[in-house]
């Protein structure tokens, strides 16, 4: 799906003064499949068009499905409509002129993803298939994404790039236990396929299932459950709007030490080790910010409401208007720093304790005592003297996030590339956590 500029150019002729649209073209093909046979295929071509218009002091958002001159001329005297109802704001909305601007970073979308066919969905498929064998049921998905973006508005404003997004998620049950791989990319000719039946083989071990182990312990997070701890976070501590408004565990901690001193964390969209992109839901260039440096806190991200926090710039992090996950900036492309530590030195330093290779979920309990409540999922271990020596049943954690951040003692020296759905791409080692905040009941 291509998003035509003369397209855009109408709907803010037609718009009028104080408009700003930030269009969405999603182009996804999907591939999905459980007990080792193909369930699904799907495509799907969808525009989303989000309208905003500030004017004389008011305001008023909508949506679209299209650029269609006479759907737009209806939303027009909608919002014109709703706006001359509304009091005027005592702090009105301004747009930023296209004049002037510094120039977005340029993406170049991956041919991997723009131009493949089924076949190669397929392809992927039958090589997880067939490399894990008749032993394991095979389930998951396989998704291509194209994203065509652009953000204009009635002053001259015009961005626009093209977004690309290869995943796979491979689980494999076995014995009434289960393993997962989910491997991301921008490139999908990078993803190693062929490696995926490896390692879920491996992760599928014939070992023992033992008690539930209760107390404290030490935790080694592979990457996947490190994906979900550092994302929700950064979500809830790292924004300007719950860093101003005390809703943030760090308010107010500027320059202090917040985590652990093994900890360094920025957000990043250009780095080409995460899910690259140029400009944000309002068009401001996305610029790298260093959050964290060895547990101190260093800075946290805006949007234009709130560039008073981050030297009168924004860094890049406005979200979609009518975003399900709230209307702050937040981290978008988090990188935490790699260690020195192999897998298997994690693993010896982990003596008698659990291995996480991944979180179903966490869901938030307080945001300002970063209390989370979660489960783990998929090949949970426990391990002796440096050793996996037995399966451990599923369990649910309660568990404040800032502590187990400051209980890091052990970071990996290998990154992978994760994704949620309220974050475009978080890049991530293993972590071992000592003793102590994370409780088994």
């Amino acid at each position: 799906m291509t998003i035509e500029q003369t397209q855009v150019e109408q709907a803010l002729e037609i718009l009028g003064d104080g408009t700003r649209l930030d269009v969405l073209g999603e182009n996804a093909d999907l591939l999905r499949y459980a007990e080792s046979e193909i369930t699904a295929q799907h495509s799907e071509r969808r525009l989303k068009v989000r309208v905003r218009i500030n004017r004389n002091g008011r305001s008023a958002a909508g949506t679209l499905e299209t650029l269609d001159a006479e759907a737009v001329r209806t939303l027009e005297r909608r919002l014109n409509a709703a706006m001359a109802d509304l009091p005027p704001s005592p702090v009105p909305g301004q747009e930023t002129a296209g004049k002037g601007l510094p120039t977005a970073p340029v993406v170049e979308p991956a041919s991997s993803v723009l131009e493949s066919d089924p076949a190669v969905r397929h392809q992927w498929f039958s090589t997880v298939r067939d490399g894990l064998g008749d032993s394991a049921k095979l389930g998951g998905a396989i998704r291509f994404d194209v994203l065509d973006r652009v953000v204009a508005n009635s002053s001259g404003l015009f961005r626009a790039e093209t977004l690309t997004k290869a995943s796979i998620q491979a689980i494999a049950k076995q014995d009434e236990k289960s393993a997962s791989v989910k491997l991301v990319h921008r490139d999908a000719d990078q993803l190693r396929i062929d490696e995926i039946p490896g390692r879920l083989r491996e992760a599928l071990a014939p070992l023992p299932v033992r008690e539930p182990h209760h107390g404290t312990c030490r935790v080694l997070l592979k990457p996947q459950a490190v994906n979900s701890l550092i994302a929700t976070y950064a979500f809830w501590a790292l924004g300007a709007h719950h860093y101003a408004t005390g809703r943030s565990a760090v308010s107010g901690r500027m320059g202090e030490q917040v985590v652990s001193e093994l900890l360094t964390l920025v957000d990043d969209a250009t780095d080409p080790a995460g899910l690259v992109s140029g400009f944000d839901a309002e068009g401001n260039i996305r610029r790298r910010v260093p959050l964290i440096d060895h547990g101190v806190l260093t800075g946290v991200v805006s949007d234009r409401r709130r560039a008073d926090l981050t030297g009168g710039v924004p860094t890049g992090h406005a979200v979609p208007d009518g975003w399900r996950f709230g209307g702050d900036p937040v981290p978008s492309h988090l990188l935490l720093d790699a260690g020195e530590s192999t897998e298997d030195e994690l693993l010896a330093e982990t003596g008698s304790g659990l291995v996480v290779n991944r979180l179903d979920y966490l869901r938030v309990q307080h945001p300002t005592q970063t209390l989370v409540t979660g489960t783990t999922r998929d090949a949970t271990y426990w391990a002796e003297d440096g050793k996996l020596v037995a399966w451990h049943p599923q369990l649910r954690f309660t568990f404040r996030m800032d502590e187990v951040l400051k209980a890091v003692i052990g970071v990996g020296a290998t990154r992978e590339i994760c994704d949620q759905t309220f974050m475009d791409s978080i890049v991530v080692p293993s972590l071992l956590i000592d003793a102590g905040p994370l409780v088994l009941s």
